[in-house]
């Protein structure tokens, strides 16, 4: 019994010496390492005949599309309108393919849209819809869609008029915020 019990307190001692070795194996302590941000995108397009537009995925958020409009040897950018009229004639085959869709209204015929980029960092853009009834979504479509063929990295305030004469404006920035 006391061989027993001295031979119990002899793994005892062994182990309380051995674990604080075996604890470090070497290893270094580190701080806390920040994750960062929500995760972004980055979308490679040519903006000499590529726009970027913005649908509806299922899961309620905004999806950014790459979709070329353009010719491809030309050397200026889309105009901003070629591009809302691209993203009024809503989803093609394969975004719809990818569950995409969109809450602007179907295009049908279109008048000129017209866009006047001011020097102070804002697009005015008068839209031949009106602008009152569209939801959130709609509206941030529309937002994202001018802000991205006015800019490359969509920071600039965009000013809708709609022809029922409602106004709205927002930014489509990191997270894609919107403000009205």
């Amino acid at each position: 019994m006391r061989r027993a019990r001295r031979r119990r307190r002899a793994v005892a001692v062994a182990l309380a010496a051995a674990i604080p070795l075996l604890g470090g194996c070497g290893i270094q302590e580190t701080d806390v390492i920040e994750a960062g941000g929500p995760a972004s995108f980055q979308a490679f397009f040519n903006r000499d005949y590529d726009v970027l537009l913005f649908f509806r995925s299922a899961d309620g958020r905004l999806n950014p599309v790459v979709r070329t409009v353009g010719a491809v040897n030309a050397t200026d950018p889309v105009p901003t309108e070629q591009a809302v009229l691209a993203l009024l004639n809503g989803p093609n085959e394969e975004d719809r393919a990818v569950d995409l869709s969109t809450d602007l209204p179907a295009a049908g015929s279109i008048p000129a849209i017209e866009v006047d980029p001011s020097s102070d960092g804002k697009v005015g853009t008068r839209l031949p819809l009106a602008v009152k009834g569209l939801s959130d979504m709609a509206l941030r479509q529309l937002i994202c869609t001018i802000a991205y063929s006015q800019d490359t990295s969509g920071q600039v305030v965009v000013e809708l008029t709609g022809q029922d004469g409602a106004t709205r404006s927002g930014t489509c920035g990191f997270g894609l915020r919107t403000s009205w």
